[in-house]
């Protein structure tokens, strides 16, 4: 088969999390097919991203790409479907949650979670109108003309089941995998951030972008609580969004001195490695997750986790981290204080994170894509007959 991935609406320093996801998987099918052909469409800004010396793996660098999502959507829709013809594709698989709807090819597309009918339907503030009516229409209508539909967790097959009205047997479950466990043995932590940062003390590290679904303004509550029985500083690692300003206004409400909470921005990988391999603990208190790769990169590296049992966090973690209510400040608070300082627990916590981050490989997660595009491939052909 001849198969495209559209890569053009992932810049760097956005999007990070689907970033993670396209690059790990395409590293990993390179790993593990050297029959199809693959062309990745890319921008100027992601091209080295996707660099590869495989040589069933190719770019194609599209020359105009806007950086507005608008006019990129524009671009994706009507321009995208020409280099299907061109190139001669049998699948496209839109990795981004819609594909080019009019394709005249096998469309597969990979939807994260139903995180708009879960948190923007009942808090429309933080999206934009145009975001809006984005994941109303073209999520169905995007599912719907797809031939397979991919998503990363149990739970977000429920939802997408549930509120896009697709059939059980169109969705299909690949888990997601820590990039850190696939070829990334060569990258030396970056120590450098740690000065860069004033990080001077053993610190609580939680790894996500500042939006309110997030739950960040809890986790600094319950650090509130904490605060006067511990040392630790806190690492907020993640790009600056709409829920910074809510954040930082947390922080002075409870009179916590801005050098013990820190926000660091968009790190690298080798800065990241560097902060969960030192951290004393990793926390994801979100509300909401389609899947929660920081959970396996933290158990990945030796990182204990304390983590929301909210979605499909208790299906990522298993017995391997320490759940607490999301909504209760108090029950996070006594969380993270009980892994700070059970030294057993700690251990056992590092020793089932290690193997619970080995169920989740990027290669397995590359075959079972290919077979999804063979699946949509095999559909498309009888529907066209």
């Amino acid at each position: 088969m001849r198969i495209g991935i559209n890569t053009l609406f992932l810049l760097p320093g956005k999007r990070a999390g689907t970033l993670t996801y396209v690059s790990s998987l395409v590293r990993a099918l390179s790993q593990v097919d050297t029959e199809n052909e693959y062309i990745l469409f890319t921008n100027f800004q992601n091209h080295d991203v996707f660099k590869t010396d495989t040589k069933n793996i190719r770019r194609h660098l599209c020359s105009y790409v806007p950086e507005n999502s608008k006019w990129r959507v524009v671009y994706e829709q009507m321009i995208l479907p020409s280099y299907v013809k061109r190139f001669g594709l049998d699948v496209l698989h839109a990795p981004g949650d819609v594909p080019p709807i009019m394709a005249k090819c096998a469309k597969v597309v990979t939807l994260h979670d139903m995180q708009y009918t879960a948190w923007y339907a009942n808090y429309p503030e933080y999206a934009s109108k145009a975001k809006l009516l984005y994941v109303k229409y073209l999520y169905p209508l995007g599912a719907r003309k797809s031939d397979v539909v991919i998503t990363v967790s149990e739970n977000s097959k429920k939802d997408i089941v549930k509120y896009l009205g697709i059939a059980e047997n169109k969705v299909r479950v690949v888990y997601e995998a820590s990039r850190f466990s696939l070829g990334t043995n060569h990258i030396e932590p970056d120590l450098s951030i740690f000065e860069k940062h004033r990080i001077t003390k053993d610190y609580i590290l939680s790894v996500a972008s500042l939006l309110p679904h997030k739950n960040l303004n809890r986790l600094i509550e319950s650090y509130a609580l904490l605060m006067n029985n511990i040392e630790h500083q806190i690492v907020l690692t993640g790009m600056n969004l709409s829920g910074m300003n809510s954040i930082k206004e947390m922080v002075r409400k409870k009179n916590i001195d801005s050098d013990r909470v820190i926000f660091t921005g968009y790190i690298s990988e080798a800065g990241l490695i560097a902060l969960y391999k030192n951290a004393s603990l990793y926390v994801l208190p979100s509300l909401f997750e389609g899947f929660g790769l920081p959970l396996l990169e933290a158990m990945s590296l030796g990182c204990p986790v304390a983590a929301s049992a909210r979605t499909s966090i208790p299906e990522v973690v298993g017995d391997a981290g320490v759940l607490f209510e999301p909504e209760d400040p108090k029950a996070m608070a006594d969380a993270i204080y009980s892994v700070l300082f059970d030294v057993n627990l700690r251990d056992r916590l590092v020793d089932k994170g290690y193997k619970r981050e080995k169920a989740f490989t990027w290669k397995k997660a590359a075959r079972e894509t290919l077979e999804a595009y063979s699946l949509a491939h095999e559909r498309w052909k009888q529907n066209m007959s």
